[in-house]
């Protein structure tokens, strides 16, 4: 079994980096609108079969070490 690493934000506009002003795509924080929007697409569409989720307080690899809002699911 492959273990893939996905995540999915939605883009809410555009912005300029701070300090650089270079035009970059703007994300909106709370990942579990899109997480609600895109785990049932491609479960309808047979993409995906069972999957395991995080839970808030898990003990993770070192090598997750973004940071988002969530609910914890």
């Amino acid at each position: 079994m492959r273990s893939l690493d996905w995540s999915g934000t939605r883009d809410i506009g555009f912005s300029l980096t701070r300090f650089s002003f270079q035009v970059t795509d703007a994300t909106d924080a709370d990942t579990n609108a899109e997480r609600d929007c895109i785990v049932p697409e491609l479960r309808r569409s047979r993409v995906i079969g069972d999957m395991t989720s995080d839970e808030s307080g898990q003990h993770l690899p070192i090598e997750r070490v973004n940071h988002y809002v969530t609910d914890g699911q």
